[in-house]
C-alpha cells in the first residue's frame, strides 16, 4: 500500500518539476541572448544584458563619456532593464554677443532755406543694445537662446538733411561721424570790394551768394558740401588770397552781416565732395 502511494506521489510530481526545470533552461538561454540598445553620437550599439550591471559601469565599457550639459533620462546607479532603449543627448553651448540699433527719433528739427538749398537739422536719439547670447543645441541641431546681460546705450547727435523741391530727402549726414575743423570766420558779400574780382561771381564762376565759402583749397578742397555752426549748410565754392590754412569766408548778404560774422570762431563739419551744391 505504501509503494503504491509513493509511486503515485513521484509521478504526480515529476511533470511540474520537468515544466519547472524546462521554462527555466529557456528563461536562462532568453537572457543570455536579451541585449540593450544604447543611441548616442548619431550611433545605435548594442550590448548584451547583465541583471547586475549598473548603467554607469555599461558606459564606461563603450568608452562613452557622458558631458556636464549631456541628457540621459536613465539612472546611472541603476541597473537596466532587458530590451531597454537608452538615449543620450549631447548638449552643446555656444556664447555669443549681439546688437541692434533702434531709428533714429527725432526730438528737435528745424528747416533752413536761406543758404544755397533747403535743408533741415536735426537732433534725435539712437539706442544701441547689445547682448549675451548663449545658443543651446540638441546633438548639433539649435535648439533654443537665451538673450542675458541686455545692455543700452542712448545716443544724442544731429544730422542734416538735404531737400528736394517736393522735400524729399535726397541726402541724410549723420554730423556726429563728420571730420570737423576749428576755424576763424570772415565774410564777405556781392559786390565786396574787398572781394576777388568784382566780388559778385566765384573763382569757380558761380554767383556769388550767401551759403558759397571761400576755403584754402590745401585745407578743405573746392567743390565740398560743408556744414558750419551758426552759418548752416554752405558750399567750398571760392578762395580768397587772404584765405590760408583753417580760415573760412563766409558768403552773406550785406555789409552789417558781414560784420557780425568777423573773426567768430566756427565749427566746419565736412560732408563730402559734389559736383553741385
Amino acid at each position: 500500500m505504501k509503494r503504491i502511494e509513493t509511486k503515485k506521489i513521484f509521478r504526480f510530481l515529476y511533470i511540474p518539476c520537468v515544466i519547472f526545470l524546462l521554462v527555466f533552461v529557456l528563461n536562462t538561454n532568453s537572457l543570455q541572448f536579451r541585449k540593450i540598445y544604447i543611441l548616442a553620437d548619431d550611433k545605435l550599439i548594442s550590448v548584451v544584458y547583465d541583471k547586475d550591471k549598473l548603467l554607469r559601469d555599461i558606459l564606461k565599457e563603450q568608452n562613452i563619456v557622458l558631458n556636464p550639459d549631456d541628457i540621459i533620462y536613465n539612472d546611472l546607479d541603476k541597473p537596466v532593464n532587458p530590451d531597454a532603449r537608452i538615449k543620450i543627448i549631447r548638449v552643446k553651448k555656444v556664447k555669443s554677443k549681439a546688437s541692434k540699433q533702434s531709428s533714429f527719433r527725432p526730438v528737435w528739427r528745424k528747416e533752413y532755406a536761406s543758404n544755397l538749398r533747403k535743408v533741415e537739422l536735426q537732433k534725435g536719439i539712437v539706442k544701441n543694445t547689445s547682448y549675451d547670447i548663449t545658443e543651446t543645441y540638441y546633438d548639433n541641431k539649435f535648439h533654443s537662446a537665451v538673450y542675458d546681460s541686455e545692455r543700452t546705450i542712448s545716443k544724442t547727435f544731429y544730422r542734416l538733411l538735404l531737400l528736394k523741391h517736393n522735400n524729399k530727402i535726397e541726402k541724410i549726414y549723420d554730423l556726429s561721424k563728420a571730420k570737423r575743423i576749428k576755424m576763424i570766420a570772415t565774410a564777405y558779400y556781392p559786390g565786396d570790394p574787398l572781394a576777388w574780382g568784382d566780388g559778385t561771381v566765384t573763382c569757380l564762376g558761380d554767383k556769388m551768394q550767401r551759403g558759397i565759402v571761400a576755403v584754402d583749397p590745401k585745407v578743405i578742397p573746392l567743390r565740398t558740401r560743408l556744414y558750419i555752426s551758426g552759418y548752416g549748410y554752405a558750399y567750398a565754392g571760392d578762395t580768397g588770397s587772404a584765405i590760408i590754412g583753417n580760415r573760412v569766408d563766409l558768403g552773406v548778404n550785406n555789409p552789417s552781416e558781414e560784420e557780425a560774422w568777423m573773426h567768430r570762431e566756427v565749427t566746419v563739419y565736412i560732408l563730402e565732395k559734389s559736383k553741385t551744391w
